[in-house]
């Protein structure tokens, strides 16, 4: 009966420390994501300026042709 108890404190251990590492992981991953989503938020507003910059000066090079 002793060595099922050990079995089974053993698998336990196991799935605790799995968990653990789960969640440190997802915790990261999570961390992850919302810099990326920063990043691409950043990103878009970039694009924008960039687009709008190009059009006005498209509009400018076809006032002047």
């Amino acid at each position: 009966m002793d060595k099922y108890f050990a079995a089974l404190e053993s698998k336990v251990d196991r799935v605790v420390d799995q968990c653990d590492r789960l969640r440190s992981e997802n915790q990261r991953l999570r961390q992850e994501l919302i810099e990326r989503t920063e990043e691409l938020r950043a990103m878009s507003a970039k694009m924008e300026e960039a687009r709008y910059r190009l059009q006005k000066l498209m509009d400018q090079t076809t006032e002047v042709a």
